[in-house]
């Protein structure tokens, strides 16, 4: 008799939400401390995120009688990622829109004060294509796509190097 894999799919909603939750509570950390970045908090987190992914690649490979193979390992990986990302992005979404606008339009005006300096003679259909793009990439929408983008991007990395060294 042939033994059956086991599903993904409850691993990575499990080990996906938990990722999710941790980047949420970064988020509202950094908001309520009214900090814009704290790399502590950045390294904390990374370092929780790849102990999220190592749990959950390990969960699979204990139900899957401790066989992993770096292909089932990646897509447990992937599937994490996948959860992780899109929860975390919808939740950065709603906070940039409705609890903490400012700050996006904090970085727009940034963004265009670096821009203005750098070419201060800018003007006519250059200027309008360049407010054009800086509109898109301080937007809710380009932000939750980096985001998942992100974390997709994060989560093959650290998927592979955490299947290639348990794998059997």
């Amino acid at each position: 008799m042939e033994h059956q894999k086991p599903s993904i799919k409850p691993i990575a909603y499990n080990y996906g939400l938990y990722s999710a939750l941790l980047s949420i509570a970064g988020l509202v950390i950094l908001y309520v401390l009214n900090l814009e970045n704290n790399w502590i908090l950045s390294v904390v987190s990374t370092i929780i995120t790849i102990v999220i992914y190592y749990y959950g690649i390990s969960t699979y490979k204990k139900l899957n009688t401790n066989v992993l193979s770096i292909k089932d390992g990646l897509k447990t990986g992937m599937g994490i990622a996948l959860i992780g990302g899109l929860i975390s992005a919808i939740y950065a979404a709603i906070h940039y829109r409705f609890i903490q606008p400012e700050f996006l339009e904090g970085k727009r005006e940034e963004a265009l004060d670096t821009m203005m300096a750098q070419n201060p003679n800018m003007e006519g259909e250059a200027l309008e294509m360049s407010m054009k793009i800086l509109d898109i990439t301080t937007s809710e929408f380009f932000i939750a796509t980096m985001m998942i983008i992100g974390s997709l991007v994060f989560g093959f990395i650290i998927s592979l190097i955490i299947s290639a060294i348990i794998k059997n």
